[in-house]
């Protein structure tokens, strides 16, 4: 056992079964769990992008059954009953959160939380819905994994013959493309995106997208047992690399639009890909001035409340994100609504690292 991991021996000590009680993480810690996909697919053989499957169904019944028995399961719309209606908070609050809107949380991950009796929260790239198009990150990982193409010179990506001799190779090629994507103008980004079937020499399928996202209607089903939705964008870019305008459109659009399908208001959003350089003061103040009152990031860590604010009585979402109608940070109440970090959920991760994750934050997050 010595020669593990440092973490990978972390989580067999501290996420055991007999590892008890839990312990305080802080007066207002929040834990936010961060999922993209509940399949049951072979990562190996998996046709789109392996890397968004957080769990299998039964990996993630497992987990919601440990949540549903240790900690205090809410929403964000309780989160402003606790800030702004003197509602006292749950000993151990916690957030289930998906992103993108892919229709196995409908399919697979809803029927669980709904036995189990547990909330959660959606984030809805708006715009992909009913328009039967793969998630641009799906699109680059299909047109990798099924060309015949064994070398292409792509010159974003290098000025070197990329191979796709063996499926390593290919999985090593999605990940140069996508890191290329993710640091590149918005615009150069979708252009690459949409010539890449002609430059791998391979039809692109489309045929999947429809299946593959929620629909209008899975999603008020959903709404209405207990799933609370949030915004992704609309076409999910990488929002400090868009253009003013694009930034207001992609983040006011999708609130509209999720919005009017639903009939209510929605205040929580999530910044696509969410890491420090994918948002930024200026996408902050946006996503303030479009009325919502919280946004979580994609950087691994604990979340907190803010239960100062409770004393306080409502106040305008700029202000009491701390941003100025300019984008610049003025003096802001701590923790900050608009930077809340996440505990990720990984396809690989075992049940003993999920418990310590949850049990132990502040020692398996620090550092990740």
């Amino acid at each position: 056992m010595t020669g593990l991991p440092k973490r990978t021996l972390a989580a067999i000590l501290l996420g055991s079964r007999v590892a008890r009680p839990i312990p305080g993480a802080g007066g207002n810690a929040l834990r936010i769990l961060a999922y993209h996909r509940v399949l049951d697919d072979d990562p190996g053989s998996f046709p789109y992008d392996e890397g968004v499957i957080s769990a299998s169904t039964q990996g993630f019944r497992s987990q919601m059954a440990f949540v549903g028995k240790n900690f205090d399961v809410v929403s964000f719309e309780d989160l402003l009953s606790f800030e702004f209606e003197r509602v006292r908070p749950p000993k151990r609050p916690l957030i289930i959160t998906f992103d993108d809107g892919y229709r196995d949380n409908y399919t697979n991950a809803f029927p669980i939380l709904r036995q189990a009796g547990l909330p959660a929260t959606i984030f809805l790239a708006a715009g992909y819905i009913g328009n039967h198009r793969l998630f641009w990150w799906d699109s680059v990982a299909f047109c990798v994994k099924h060309t015949s193409r064994r070398t292409v010179t792509l010159p974003e990506i290098s000025l070197d013959p990329i191979s796709f001799a063996s499926a390593a190779d290919k999985r090593s090629a999605i990940d140069a493309i996508l890191r290329w994507v993710k640091q590149a103008p918005d615009e150069i980004k979708n252009r690459f995106v949409e010539r890449l079937p002609e430059e791998l020499e391979i039809d692109q399928a489309t045929g999947d997208a429809a299946s593959m996202q929620l629909t209008w209607d899975e999603v008020r089903t959903m709404a209405a047992a207990n799933i609370e939705f949030g915004s992704h964008t609309m076409t999910h870019p990488i929002l400090s690399n868009v253009t003013s305008d694009a930034l207001e459109t992609e983040i006011s659009g999708s609130k509209v639009m999720i919005e009017k399908e639903l009939g209510k208001e929605i205040i929580a959003f999530a910044y696509p890909v969410g890491g420090k350089l994918h948002f930024n003061p200026r996408v902050q103040a946006a996503v303030a001035r479009s009325g919502f009152r919280y946004a979580v990031s994609y950087i691994n860590g604990l979340a907190s409340l803010d239960r100062r604010l409770s004393t306080s009585g409502p106040q305008p979402a700029a202000s009491a994100a701390g941003f100025s109608t300019d984008g610049l940070t003025t003096d802001r109440r701590a923790p900050d609504p608009f930077s809340m970090p996440r505990i990720h959920v990984e396809g690989g991760d075992s049940m003993n690292l999920f418990r310590a994750n949850l049990m132990f934050p502040k020692v398996m997050l620090s550092g990740t």
